[in-house]
C-alpha cells in the first residue's frame, strides 16, 4: 500500500489547473488533430481503437487541467475536438467523399465519443464537489474560531462608571428636546 502511494507522488508534481476554457479547447483540438494525423499514418487506415484511447486521455488531460472557475469548459470542448480531429482520418478525395468519411468516422466511434465526454463531465463533476467541500470546510473553521472568540468571558467592567449621555438643549418655546434655535 505504501509503496503504491510513493509511485503516485508525481501527481503531486504536476502543474495545478491553470488552463482557461479557451485554452483547454484548443488544447483538446490540438491533440486530436495530432492523433487523427497519427491515425492516418498508421498501416491498415482508421483505428478507431486508437484514436478513442487518445481521445480519453484527452477528455481527462483537459478536464483535470482547467481553472475551478471554468469548470463546464472541459465537456463542452470534447465533443468538438473529437470531431475537428476526425477531419485528417478521412481518405483525399472531393469533398463530398471526405464529408462521407467524417460522418461515417463519427458514427462508428460514437461509443469512444460518449466515454470521452462522460470522462470529462466526471471528472469536472468530481472536482467541483471537492472544491466545494474544501470551501464549506475552510467557511466552517473560520465560523467556528469567531464562534470560540464570541464564547470568551468579557472584560471586566471599568472601575470607573460612565456617566449617561446629557440630553440635547430643548429649542425655546417648542417643548420638545432638540437643537438650540440659532437666531
Amino acid at each position: 500500500m505504501l509503496a503504491a502511494l510513493r509511485k503516485l507522488r508525481w501527481l503531486r508534481r504536476m502543474p495545478g489547473p491553470r488552463l482557461t476554457g479557451l485554452g483547454c479547447g484548443l488544447l483538446a483540438v490540438l491533440l486530436m488533430l495530432l492523433a487523427g494525423t497519427l491515425d492516418r499514418l498508421l498501416p491498415g487506415g482508421h483505428s478507431p481503437s486508437a484514436y478513442g484511447i487518445a481521445f480519453l486521455v484527452a477528455s481527462a488531460g483537459c478536464a483535470l487541467w482547467v481553472r475551478p472557475t471554468e469548470l463546464t469548459a472541459a465537456p463542452v470542448a470534447m465533443p468538438i475536438a473529437f470531431f475537428i480531429g476526425l477531419v485528417p482520418v478521412g481518405d483525399g478525395g472531393t469533398p463530398a467523399d471526405r464529408l462521407v468519411d467524417l460522418v461515417t468516422a463519427l458514427a462508428l466511434d460514437a461509443l469512444w465519443l460518449y466515454a470521452g465526454t462522460l470522462l470529462a463531465v466526471l471528472t469536472v463533476s468530481a472536482r467541483k464537489v471537492v472544491l466545494l467541500a474544501s470551501r464549506a470546510a475552510r467557511r466552517a473553521s473560520d465560523e467556528g474560531g469567531a464562534a470560540a472568540d464570541s464564547h470568551r468571558p468579557a472584560a471586566p467592567a471599568s472601575a470607573t462608571p460612565e456617566a449617561p449621555a446629557a440630553p440635547a438643549a430643548a429649542a425655546p418655546g417648542s417643548g420638545r428636546p432638540g437643537p438650540a434655535a440659532h437666531p
